[in-house]
């Protein structure tokens, strides 16, 4: 049966003849030990404490509207929540990394029905809970005690509900799947022989580091897969536990630079599992030096020092990493860092680069321009945000139908874009893109649909009509349950963000698809105007 925490790390380790060996347990809250206190405050501005929560269950989502796994998991995550609101269950979400702006805008297009808290930078919540990976899904029984620590996708569904129902009896309900099963498999102890000639055992340390690759190359897989679902904790501690018995192993045979850069390196990636940075950064400069240049060794160090706070540095290491292997991805972190540090200039040449790297694929270039819009938003420049969300949108919209991160990136650029709007001040404001989710009942399979969004001051009375449907179309305002055609009269709710399903429904072929446009107006003012091809 899988467990939450897996057992040699409690008991020790044997390896063959080799000495039993204790591997150090991981950081963050333990499965049976009270939950870490907090006081946090809402996207609303209400203040929330662990407290406050006692005789409930509780379940805090942390997310990111970035992670595509985290919006993966969100239906699951808001049909618990809804199933569960008399049971005694709170939910509450929190972000890490993003502004309430951006908290607000996903929140209002998955209709979220639990509070939210942004607490973008260095927060105790963070650092108390170990936050490291996205999604991660805590469940407090009660009594205060940590019941489940999920990172990485929660799916289906029914183990959500399994962690709830074993808190809510005061237990933990443990994940068993085929895909942890084989993880568990990869990183059995007894597969590897720490024990006789150094040949042997140098050859098992290789095979172990591999093994531990093998693993982490398969969790980055399966972000996207709700049929493998598992336990990053558990797993990580198996990790751990293998990884500590491969260094006890080499350590005393290592010759060379490639021993001696390898248990450097197993050493850095031990001191981070641990959250031990400065040991970890310590560490990849030493493999550095035997292996100058190596990109995993550069990647760790990069993540050690951005824990350090140390950005300058952190660009640096990025910088050499994208020069050795150019990349999307490689480009992308160095424009984020480079950001980070005031070279805007510099930045944008790097998301430049990343976008020139990605031509031809447009999943990658949406992702791209994503990440650059969101670092243009950071940093206060709304047109070049507006800008690069367009052209995500544009390289979202030519994925195939049959990819998921289609409709998460159509979704993701039009938040972006609409969190520009939801600053207070910003005068009202319209985004349009092609529907994503399930469709109104009663829709035609020949309606076209869009997801209309209007920001504005909450109370602010918009107007909003269609101009250039063909004679015979149908431009139909769909909102709280009621559709109108050709225009419609709404009130801005109190979260500043209205979601309208704008649908066309064609009468008759034309030889042109046409554009359509839709004006808000206040008061008879134009204000905001908004157009697009029907095709989208």
């Amino acid at each position: 049966m899988k467990r939450l925490v897996h057992p040699l790390l409690a008991l020790g380790l044997t390896l063959g003849p080799s000495p039993v060996l204790a591997a150090a347990q991981l950081p963050g809250p333990a499965i049976g030990q009270p939950a870490p206190d907090f006081e946090l405050t809402t996207i609303d501005g209400k203040r929330v404490r662990l407290a406050d929560y006692r005789g409930r269950t509780l379940v805090i989502n942390v997310w990111g509207s970035w992670c595509p796994p985290c919006r993966l998991e969100t239906p699951d995550l808001v049909a618990e929540a809804q199933a569960d609101a008399t049971a005694g269950v709170a939910f509450l979400g929190v972000d890490t990394t993003e502004s309430a702006e951006v908290v607000r805008a996903f929140s209002v297009a998955k209709e979220i029905p639990y509070p939210q808290v942004a607490t973008s930078g260095t927060s105790a919540f963070a650092r108390d809970y170990d936050i490291r990976n996205y999604p991660t899904t805590f469940v407090i029984e009660p009594d205060g005690v940590l019941r489940a620590r999920h990172a990485d996708n929660l799916l289906p569904r029914a183990q959500l509900h399994a962690y709830v129902l074993a808190a809510q009896q005061g237990t933990s309900a443990p994940l068993v799947t085929p895909f942890q099963a084989q993880l568990d498999a990869l990183l059995a102890p007894a597969r590897y022989t720490f024990a006789g000639d150094p040949a042997t055992v140098r050859a098992n340390v290789h095979a172990a580091a591999a093994a531990i690759a093998t693993v982490d190359h398969q969790l980055d897989d399966a972000m996207d897969d709700p049929t493998r679902d598992h336990d990053l904790i558990a797993t990580q501690a198996e990790e751990e536990t293998l990884r500590a018995a491969a260094i006890a192993a080499l350590t005393p045979i290592a010759a060379g630079d490639a021993d001696l850069g390898l248990l450097a390196r197993l050493r850095g990636d031990e001191d981070v599992a641990l959250g031990k940075w400065s040991d970890a950064q310590a560490a990849y400069g030493e493999s550095l030096r035997a292996l100058p240049g190596d990109v995993d060794t550069l990647g760790g160090l990069a993540y050690a020092q951005s824990q350090l706070g140390e950005q300058a540095q952190v660009a640096t290491t990025d910088a050499a990493i994208a020069a050795r292997a150019p990349s999307t991805a490689n480009d992308v972190e160095l424009g984020r860092a480079l950001a980070k540090i005031g070279q805007v200039s510099a930045a944008e040449a790097a998301f430049a680069r990343a976008s020139s790297l990605a031509a031809g694929g447009p999943v990658k270039l949406a992702w791209a321009a994503l990440y650059a819009g969101q670092t243009e938003a950071n940093l206060g420049r709304a047109d070049h945000a507006r800008a690069y969300f367009a052209r995500a949108l544009a390289a979202a919209q030519r994925i195939p139908a049959s990819n998921p991160r289609r409709d998460w990136y159509i979704e993701r650029a039009q938040e972006g874009t609409v969190a520009l709007g939801v600053v207070p001040g910003a005068p009202p404001a319209l985004s349009l893109v092609p529907w994503t989710g399930p469709d109104l009942p009663g829709s035609l399979a020949s309606t076209i649909k869009y997801r209309l969004v209007v920001t504005g001051k909450p109370g602010t009375a918009i107007d909003l009509v269609t101009h250039g449907l063909p004679k015979g179309w149908i431009g139909s305002f769909c909102t709280d349950r009621v559709c109108a055609p050709f225009r419609v009269s709404l009130v801005v709710p109190t979260v500043g963000v209205k979601i309208v399903e704008f649908q066309v429904v064609p009468q008759s072929v034309v030889a042109r698809p046409p554009t359509i446009r839709i004006e808000a107006s206040v008061g008879n003012r134009p204000v905001a105007s908004v157009a697009t091809s029907v095709r989208g």
